[in-house]
């Protein structure tokens, strides 16, 4: 019950931190679902799945799926890593890249390559 509290408490601030820098930094367009024990403000991530994908996003066009499970950001594996650090490596300003490993729900794990865009509403 507290995991859940600190996830939804961390998604939040993960949220409004997008937020404040829309226009200067990049959009990929997905919205993960983080699993994740201890303190809320930089908690260990036990695991990174996405919840859902934008149309036409860059997570779109790199094949990123609803359901995919995030097993390395920019080299950096998920399980074990802090919140910020990871969050930290996803920040990129437009025309940046960032890669990610994936595991697809039908076992295949696959790399993607996306270049962070404009947000455009």
């Amino acid at each position: 019950m507290q995991t859940r509290f600190l996830v939804a408490v961390f998604t939040l601030l993960l949220s409004l931190t997008s937020a404040v820098w829309a226009g200067e930094r990049g959009y990929f367009g997905f919205n993960p679902e983080i699993d994740a024990e201890g303190m809320f403000w930089n908690p260990t991530l036990r695991s990174v799945t996405i919840a859902k994908v934008s149309p036409k996003s860059p997570a779109d066009a790199a094949g990123m799926k609803q359901d995919d499970v995030v097993l390395e950001v920019a080299g950096k594996a998920i399980a074990g890593a802090k919140g910020k650090e990871i969050q930290a490596l996803m920040e990129k300003d437009i025309g940046e890249s960032i890669r990610m490993k994936l595991k697809h729900a039908n076992g295949e794990v696959v790399e993607v390559t996306m270049v962070a865009a404009a947000k455009t509403w």
